[in-house]
């Protein structure tokens, strides 16, 4: 068996999963009926499109992790506490080549599910406005693909570092909150505890761009900045807050940072997985 093998066995064993089926299903269905919903007012039918998945993009950023972990967070610890993965390694394969084979074959899961939420929202889109935005759909694609492809790779690390079902739910759970939930939720976001401790606990004054930095680690955030990458200037949103009216945010808080903050997030978490399942012991 290859990392081809492995690659192909553990695809076709995830698609059967109930969980995910479910789950593509369900926002299936909620993106058709946004796109079914969604019209411009005063905006030209191309222009009523590209509002449309600029709008389905707000919801992406919360949903498209539920995908991406639901879909990885079993792909090794399931291996390791049911012992199948001693019956890959024993073929031979080497670790490196059951880590990367359950990573590709993640990532095609969670590919062939966004594809099929953006193919429902694009032809029902289209058959409603009679438009088809080919440029702003396709990067709307890629960078929704980039942003799920991020929580594939933190999932499959975070499996490959945890040898129980328990502790891989529990693990997947966190880094939802984590990345996602504590950058959105009033009241506990990141954004307070930032000021909290840099301006009362520290007694430093205000500094928005020190915050807007640390927001913009997350993947969440760094999603709504590359979202303006790919849509014309008129659609894009302001998504870090400015320090003062007619200020411009310096360039490290730029939209084009968004790719090298996916890029931090694909590489960390795979390479400190892989390091953590080199040298578990199975």
């Amino acid at each position: 068996m290859t990392l081809r093998d492995v690659t192909r066995k553990d695809f076709t064993a995830a698609r059967r999963s109930r969980a995910l089926w479910a789950v593509a299903t369900f926002l299936g269905l909620m993106t058709a009926v946004i796109a079914f919903g969604v019209s411009g007012y005063r905006l030209t039918p191309r222009e009523t499109v590209i509002q449309l998945f600029r709008t389905m993009g707000g919801v992406f950023g919360l949903l498209l992790p539920i995908v991406a972990l639901v879909a990885s967070y079993m792909a090794i610890a399931g291996e390791r506490e049911s012992g199948g993965v001693k019956f890959l390694l024993g073929l031979p394969n080497s670790r490196r080549d059951v880590f990367l084979g359950k990573l590709a074959s993640r990532l095609g899961v969670v590919t062939a599910g966004v594809a099929f939420m953006f193919a429902t929202a694009t032809a029902m889109a289209v058959a409603r406005n009679g438009a088809l935005p080919l440029g702003v759909i396709v990067g709307m694609f890629v960078v929704s693909w980039l942003y799920a492809a991020v929580f594939v790779a933190v999932a499959v690390s975070l499996s490959a570092a945890v040898a129980e079902r328990s502790r891989a739910i529990a693990a997947a759970v966190g880094s939802y909150f984590g990345l996602v939930l504590l950058y959105v939720i009033p009241g506990v976001s990141v954004a307070l505890l930032v000021r909290y401790v840099h301006q009362t606990l520290l007694g430093f004054e205000a500094n928005v761009d020190l915050y807007n930095a640390i927001l913009y680690t997350s993947p969440l955030i760094a999603y709504r900045k590359a979202m303006n990458l790919v849509v014309p200037s008129e659609f894009e949103r302001e998504v870090l807050q400015r320090a003062g009216e007619g200020d411009t945010l310096p360039a490290y808080l730029g939209d084009e940072m968004s790719l090298l903050v996916f890029a931090v997030w694909l590489a960390v978490p795979l390479a400190l997985g892989y390091w953590r399942f080199q040298g578990a012991d199975l």
